[in-house]
């Protein structure tokens, strides 16, 4: 196939090329929504979802508990409906079990030390949620416990698990529910190890294919010689994609291809379609990989048109609350309006106004001035000749 059809089915896959139709089925198709950072999958499901609200996603989150923030895959943040938790969760034990392991002998704390504050947190929480910062004030443990490991761990093994930010939904603080009281029927211990990785291979084989055997690795933090494991016992095809390292492959019932369409599509910093590939020159040239992408890996906030990365942005608080962004070399006018378009419905979402949105002409790669980081892109002169807002 040619590269833009292979693109064409991955952006349809993940609601880029034809809108979604619920955060439900738009969090299944990503396998996922990123959450490391709070507002990521808002923005997620702000680029895939017509009409979307933040209370939307509030209210499946935090209300009707449809879906839930757990550390799946390479031990990153996400936000699953349930029966992908449940698949996640029993397909990465063996890599959160060697973390836990090693957490707990340089945290100082014996087997017997943490299975009591196990015990005291659980005791706490009985009439309801609290941030860990309360769970200290509560149980008054010193500041030389690890408190937040031993939530982390609570998280981890479903006993825990992280609810709504008590003041700004932009705050990574959260308060820490008892797992039984908000999701009595997810069981993380439903699944087969084996199965588990099989059918978690396969879902992002089939959402995120054509891929290599590097990018399912990469996805799922799993060894090559488990994937190749993996990809042994399902009945996946072999295909060559122009341009691209092989070998390639997908799932036999892909969603058929459609046509890439033209609009902007502002993506958060690290969302799945950006981020979920470790051979980027699918949507990428190589010389602008140092654009897009940090020394860990890790990608900034893009513009994305027909499947392809056009240029980053980033939501500014100083000196004003504005979005800027900046366009690659070559980027046609058409690409520029609707660019600002869909940033100025961003910052809407992001600051609850019209902001302004600028161009920024130039920028300096990620790798520049010994590092910078994928969450501050365009910290530098601002150009202010493009100031359109929309809604």
């Amino acid at each position: 196939m040619t590269a833009d059809q292979a693109l064409a089915g991955a952006a349809a896959r993940h609601s880029l090329s034809q809108p979604g139709s619920s955060i439900i089925e738009i969090a299944t198709g990503v396998v996922g929504l990123h959450n490391t950072s709070p507002v990521s999958p808002y923005l997620s499901i702000r680029a895939r979802l017509p009409g979307f609200s933040r209370t939307a996603l509030d209210m499946e989150m935090w209300d009707a508990w449809s879906i839930a923030r757990f550390r799946g895959m390479r031990l990153t943040m996400f936000i699953l409906p349930h029966d992908l938790l449940e698949i996640v969760a029993a397909a990465t034990r063996h890599i959160s079990e060697k973390q836990a392991a090693r957490w707990l002998e340089e945290s100082g704390l014996s087997r017997l030390d943490f299975n009591r504050f196990e015990d005291d947190v659980i005791a706490a929480l009985a009439d309801g949620p609290l941030t860990v910062r309360g769970l200290r004030q509560t149980l008054d443990i010193p500041q030389s416990i690890d408190l937040p490991g031993i939530v982390g761990r609570m998280c981890d093994v479903g006993k825990l698990v992280g609810g709504r930010p008590p003041r700004n939904w932009r705050s990574g603080v959260r308060r820490y529910h008892r797992w039984e009281h908000v999701l009595p029927n997810v069981d993380l211990h439903r699944w087969d190890e084996a199965a588990a990785i099989r059918e978690l291979i396969y879902r992002y084989v089939r959402n995120y294919g054509p891929v290599t055997i590097n990018d399912i690795s990469w996805w799922t933090g799993f060894t090559k010689r488990r994937c190749r494991a993996g990809l042994a016992a399902l009945n996946l095809v072999e295909v060559e994609v122009e341009g691209w390292p092989g070998p390639l492959y997908t799932a036999t019932d892909m969603t058929p291809t459609v046509e890439l369409d033209s609009r902007v599509h502002a993506l958060p910093m690290l969302d799945p379609y950006v981020q979920g590939y470790r051979e980027r020159t699918r949507f990428l040239l190589p010389g602008r990989h140092t654009f897009v992408y940090d020394g860990g890996g890790n990608a900034t906030a893009t513009l994305m048109q027909r499947g392809r990365i056009v240029g980053v942005w980033q939501a500014a608080d100083e000196p004003v609350q504005s979005i800027r962004y900046h366009l690659f070399a070559g980027v046609p006018a058409s690409v520029r309006r609707s660019a600002e378009s869909e940033l100025a419905a961003v910052g809407a979402l992001l600051f609850d106004r019209r902001v302004d949105v600028e161009e920024v002409p130039t920028m300096k790669p990620l790798d520049a001035d010994g590092g910078r980081s994928a969450n501050h892109p365009l910290d530098s002169r601002i150009h202010r000749a493009s100031r359109r807002r929309r809604t």
